[in-house]
């Protein structure tokens, strides 16, 4: 029965926030994430990582507050320059892909500048992300 109530949430989240990129992929809006991929293919995962996002706003609704000004700002920006947009899009992407050949060729410095860059997100946030909640007790086969 728990089980049937999370999937439903699941799929409701996910209806109710996919309808609005269905409407904005018509307008020509930009390429879909590589994340949305993962959330359809790991519906619990993201919807944990939901769960914490909105656990931090409530408690730094000031930082919250600021990545969406900021989030707003490069929207603007990519609007009114979306050749800029673009390059550096391209060039975020050429650094990416570095990155992963780096680590591929080299996968304990990889892990390495993974903690650094998870560390450096934990300060920012005011400390380490709570730990995940206990799974519910299973229950009683049903007769």
């Amino acid at each position: 029965m728990r089980i049937q109530q999370v999937l439903l949430t699941v799929i409701a989240t996910v209806s109710l926030l996919g309808s609005p990129l269905a409407t904005m992929a018509d307008d020509g809006g930009p390429p879909p994430q590589p994340g949305k991929e993962f959330c359809k293919e790991n519906p619990g995962k993201c919807a944990e990582a939901r769960a914490r996002h909105r656990e931090f706003c409530q408690s730094n609704p000031d930082k919250c507050e600021q990545m969406k000004d900021k989030r707003a700002e490069r929207r603007e920006f990519c609007k009114a320059n979306p050749e800029k947009c673009k390059e550096q899009r391209e060039q975020l992407q050429a650094k990416r892909a570095e990155l992963e050949a780096k680590c591929k060729a080299d996968p304990s410095r990889c892990e390495e500048m993974k903690d650094q860059a998870r560390k450096k997100v934990q300060d920012w946030m005011g400390g380490p992300p709570p730990p995940p909640p206990p799974s519910p007790p299973a229950a009683p086969p049903a007769k």
